[in-house]
C-alpha cells in the first residue's frame, strides 16, 4: 500500500492517504487512464492528460473526500 501525507485544513493536521485506494476509486469513477508523474515529491498524477499536484486536488476534482482514503478510515 502506497501512502502519502496530505495536510488537512479541517483537522489542522497531516492525514496519511492510501494513495492506491484513492487512485483505484478514481480509475473506477472516470474509466480513464490514471498515471503517476515522476517528480521530486512523487505526488503528481495525470488523468486523461490533466495533471494534479496534490492528492486533495485530485480527490476534489472527482468529488471525493480525501479523508475517506485516510489510513484510519481504510482500516475501519
Amino acid at each position: 500500500m502506497k501512502t502519502a501525507k496530505e495536510y488537512s485544513d479541517t483537522a489542522s493536521r497531516d492525514v496519511n492517504v492510501d494513495v492506491d485506494a484513492l487512485l483505484a476509486a478514481i480509475n473506477e469513477i472516470s474509466e480513464s487512464h490514471v498515471q503517476r508523474v515522476e517528480d521530486s515529491d512523487g505526488q503528481r498524477v495525470s488523468v486523461d492528460g490533466r495533471e494534479y499536484h496534490t492528492w486533495r486536488e485530485l480527490a476534489d476534482a472527482f468529488e471525493l473526500d480525501v479523508h475517506d482514503f485516510s489510513i484510519s478510515e481504510v482500516n475501519r
